[in-house]
């Protein structure tokens, strides 16, 4: 009997209990109206694993955040290019001479020393010269003597008090004497060493009271007014360059760079090197450059007008084949393209690419056909990508966009 109520007692507490617990579910609103609770618990675990699939790929596993590759962009645009040769050579001076001594003797006055600037016929040293001057000088007086007595006889030629052949022998002495004056003038010359153009000394070989003998080099004198530099082109490089053309020379001592032009081209090419010699004449060096000095040329090959071209920066080299990528809306695409001319900054693009097309030239690490970027300049340079709506973007990119803005 006592088993009895004791069961009893425990059905009756076990129903209160699920009452209670279904009240509260249908009041909370977890227990829809009229819906079995088994068929309201069977809908929410639908829901969860349809939610969970659209967030997993097809191994199951969950699909990455993807976020768009910040790149800078430019347009593919028509301008001039220019293709250009670069060699290296050495400024030279215009003219740049050794004097030497055209007479033995001792040097017994220096009137120069290296870096001063000298006319032409400036005296620049002098040997010992005493003897020229004392033969010099006789040379003269026998000369004025010659002359007195040249003087006498044409008046007694012309009143026939002598004869014409005693006249004539008259006038031989008078002829002989002033060609031994010159010979006497020029001995002294030689022993004066004289500037043959205006100049500069850039070495002095000698000192005073040196015994130099015939032919020693004395002073070494250079003209820098113009400067040349010579370069050897291969020969189907020299045919694209003309007489008169503008060259760039870049003097390594300096930090910007000079103008000058083709000289002379020379007609034959070297059989040793295959290579044809241009002269580049360089007037408005102003001091600038030194000769002897190492400079860098680049001359104008070819030129394009109106080429379109790219940044350099865009492009991407795999051994022989270039390719860029080219931007379009908010996704690249990677496309082959056939390049020409080239300079320091920009590629003329053959094929491949449409006038107004947008390249990346900044940011193309690991990108590929159908990566997601966004153009960081894209206001600057006119590319305009649609915008996504924020609410389907993750936190992370949303805070990434505003941090590139």
């Amino acid at each position: 009997m006592f088993k009895t109520w004791k069961i009893l007692l425990i059905t009756l507490a076990a129903i209160v209990l699920v009452g209670g617990t279904g009240a509260g579910l249908y009041f909370s609103g977890h227990l829809p109206l009229g819906q079995a609770p088994s068929e309201a618990l069977a809908g929410t675990a639908a829901d969860s694993t349809a939610a969970a699939a659209e967030d997993k790929d097809e191994d199951g596993e969950k699909k990455p955040e993807v976020m768009p590759v910040p790149v800078e962009v430019a347009q593919a645009r028509a301008h001039g290019i220019s293709a250009y040769y670069r060699a290296a050579s050495v400024i030279e001076a215009d003219r740049l001479v050794d004097l030497t001594s055209r007479k033995a003797g001792r040097i017994q006055k220096l009137q120069v020393e290296e870096g001063q600037w000298v006319e032409k016929g400036h005296i620049l040293a002098e040997l010992e010269n005493d003897r020229e001057k004392l033969l010099l000088r006789k040379a003269e007086l026998t000369l004025e003597d010659k002359a007195r007595l040249l003087e006498r006889n044409e008046e007694m030629v012309a009143s026939q008090l002598i004869s014409q052949q005693e006249y004539d022998d008259v006038l031989s002495g008078w002829k002989m004497a002033e060609a031994e004056r010159d010979l006497a003038r020029i001995s002294l010359e030689e022993t004066l060493l004289r500037a043959p153009f205006a100049g500069q000394i850039t070495d002095r070989k000698i000192v005073l009271g040196q015994q130099v003998a015939l032919g020693d080099p004395a002073f070494t004198l250079g003209d820098f007014s113009p400067l040349r530099i010579r370069v050897n082109l291969p020969e189907a490089v020299a045919r694209k360059v003309q007489a008169g053309q503008r060259v760039l020379v870049a003097p390594e001592a300096l930090d910007e760079n000079l103008e000058a032009t083709v000289e002379r081209i020379s007609p034959v090419v070297d059989p040793a090197t295959s290579t044809v010699r241009l002269t580049l004449l360089m007037e408005a060096a102003d001091g600038m450059a030194r000769v002897g000095g190492f400079a860098k040329v680049r001359i104008t090959t070819d030129t394009h007008h109106d080429a379109l071209s790219i940044p350099k920066l865009a492009l991407v080299e795999e051994g022989a084949l270039r390719s860029v990528f080219v931007a379009a809306a908010d996704t690249v695409r990677k496309a082959e393209i056939r390049t020409g001319l080239y300079d320091e900054t920009h590629v003329e693009v053959l094929e491949g690419l449409d006038d107004g097309d947008f390249v990346v030239v900044m940011g193309q690490g690991g990108l590929r056909t159908g990566t997601l970027i966004r153009a960081l300049n894209g206001q600057d340079v006119g590319y305009a990508s649609p915008e996504a709506d924020p609410a389907d973007i993750p936190d992370t990119v949303t805070a990434m966009a505003g941090e590139a803005r």
